[in-house]
């Protein structure tokens, strides 16, 4: 049995630059973030798993007024993403322009990447396929 979901590694996996999603070890759902029983079918046995790193953009919002930590970075742009393995992350989507998000269109194809933040903090990130 893999060892049981954790947010933290998830998070270290991302500052790591290696995106892992939970997969249930029953019927093959993944799940990101990581949690300890299956959306699909219940299963309390999961693994990690890589991803494609594709995915569509669901929605987006533009940050014009972050939290303190991040004031530096604004605006920037925060999606949800639909991975090609069907489930859905919150990202930061780069490669984009924040002032101007009526260029971005739902559906539209993205891939992975990662964000350095002026708080040398690693993000994950997508950006236009």
């Amino acid at each position: 049995m893999s060892t049981p979901p954790s947010i933290a590694q998830y998070k270290k996996n991302i500052e790591e630059r290696h995106f892992k999603a939970y997969k249930c070890l029953k019927c093959g759902a993944v799940i990101a973030p990581p949690a300890g029983t299956c959306y699909a079918c219940g299963g309390n046995k999961m693994g990690w798993t890589d991803v494609s790193g594709k995915g569509k953009l669901v929605s987006f919002t533009v940050i014009h007024v972050p939290p303190d930590e991040f004031a530096a970075e604004a605006p920037y742009v925060v999606a949800v993403v639909r991975l090609e393995e069907g489930t859905s992350v919150t990202a930061r989507l780069i490669g984009v322009d924040p002032l101007k998000p009526r260029d971005l269109k739902i559906g539209l194809p993205l891939v992975m990447d990662y964000e350095k933040g002026k708080s040398g903090k690693v993000y994950l990130a997508f950006k236009p396929a």
